[in-house]
């Protein structure tokens, strides 16, 4: 199984607070997934994805290493998100506009629980506005943070 991440858990001090262990670079390799655009969760700090024909959003294709590594991304993601396997292109858009598609997991919104707001999201800018405060928020839920981002 492998999953696309486009949000908070392409940052590594986060990745490493929900798995317990800071993965490989060999775990990950760059890719967009198509006919999506993402964007700020209403009231929150995080993405939602939205259908946007002719849209793409970058990411990174991530293979879990530990049996743990599911149920943890699951937890983190809480009942907001379900997982859809979508067609992915690996690479970024440029030089390798017609990279091979792979398949991946994907956590989209659960219904209109999460609506989007009318902000795209960046993790640039969420890494200087926002991840202070969010790595805190996790690290007060303890060892295994989960699904009250």
């Amino acid at each position: 199984m492998v999953y696309f991440f486009y949000g908070t858990l392409c940052d590594a001090d986060v990745l490493k607070l929900i798995l317990g262990y800071r993965p490989s670079p060999r775990q990950f390799r760059p890719a967009r997934l198509p006919g999506w655009r993402r964007k700020r969760a209403r009231g929150r700090s995080y993405p939602v994805l939205l259908r946007a024909t002719g849209g793409w959003v970058t990411g990174l294709l991530f293979r879990p290493a530990r049996a743990t590594d599911a149920p943890r991304l699951t937890a983190y993601e809480g009942p907001e998100y379900i997982t859809r396997n979508l067609s992915v292109r690996r690479g970024q858009p440029h030089p390798a506009p017609r990279a091979a598609p792979a398949r991946a997991r994907v956590f989209l919104p659960a219904g209109s629980s999460l609506p989007a707001g009318f902000d795209d999201w960046a993790l640039p800018r969420w890494q200087r506005r926002d991840k202070a405060a969010f790595l805190r928020s996790l690290q007060d839920q303890g060892p295994t943070p989960c699904a009250s981002r």
